[in-house]
């Protein structure tokens, strides 16, 4: 998380072949603490589903950035549900 509690996300669109039914989906990787971290997965995504014959892609994206507000204790479901003393 960067100083300022900002964090960083890819916003990934990309779209199935046609044989597959050319659905459109759109998915989000992160929180990054850095924009060009959440970036990179971008370029990733484009490059992964780049037709190399005709050099299109089948994704875009963008970053998107956030702020954390709230940080709070997670307790796994394990430690939530167990009863008593030590395991």
């Amino acid at each position: 998380m960067a100083e300022h509690g900002a964090v960083y996300r890819a916003v990934i669109t990309w779209t199935e072949v046609r044989e597959k039914g050319g659905t459109p989906h759109t998915e989000y990787e992160g929180p990054y603490g850095e924009p060009g971290a959440a970036q990179g997965r971008v370029t990733f995504w484009e490059n992964d589903l780049r037709d190399y014959d005709t050099g299109e892609t089948r994704a875009s994206g963008h970053v998107e950035e956030g702020v954390v507000t709230n940080w709070t204790l997670y307790v796994p479901e394990e430690k939530r549900s167990r009863k008593g003393g030590r395991a």
